[in-house]
């Protein structure tokens, strides 16, 4: 029985072009966060915009997520939905976004100034380009500022 390698050989360099064209942070999938500063003891809202940098694709499935981590004097109310804003010609993947609002409360003992809610942001994109998907794990700080309490 002879073994025959040369098709491998192929594959291996497929595979290779791959993951080398996915080094470093995707930042394909860009969030743009606004918020008006509230008082401790409050709610205050997050408006959050999704752009989709050029020659990228985001696929509906599965839908992109972001996790914010607990943070001491904050509790974070309801969810995100990534909803379509229009209609794409390509039913399988995003056209692109309805802004995202994020429900933020500031505990009675939060003291006035600036914070950061990190967390994580993940979802899968195209390269309509170099025709190849990938899994992007990003950090996101989201800033807020409190106001003393009235």
């Amino acid at each position: 029985m002879k073994l025959r390698r040369r098709p491998y050989c192929g594959v291996i360099f497929l595979v290779a072009t791959a993951v080398s064209a996915q080094t470093g942070p995707a930042h394909i999938l860009q969030l743009q966060t606004h918020s008006k500063p509230w008082a401790a003891g409050a709610s205050g809202l997050v408006n959050m915009n999704l752009v989709i940098k050029d020659g990228f694709k985001i696929p509906k499935r599965p839908l992109p997520k972001i996790q914010i981590d607990s943070a001491p004097n904050f509790e974070i109310k309801g969810e995100l939905n990534f909803i379509e804003e229009g209609r794409g010609n390509d039913p399988e993947y995003f056209n692109s976004f309805k802004p995202l609002a994020l429900q933020v409360r500031a505990a009675d003992s939060a003291k006035p100034g600036r914070y950061s809610l990190g967390g994580k942001f993940v979802y899968f994109y195209c390269s309509d380009k170099e025709k190849y998907c990938s899994r992007a794990v990003e950090n996101v700080e989201i800033p807020i500022e409190i106001l003393a309490k009235k």
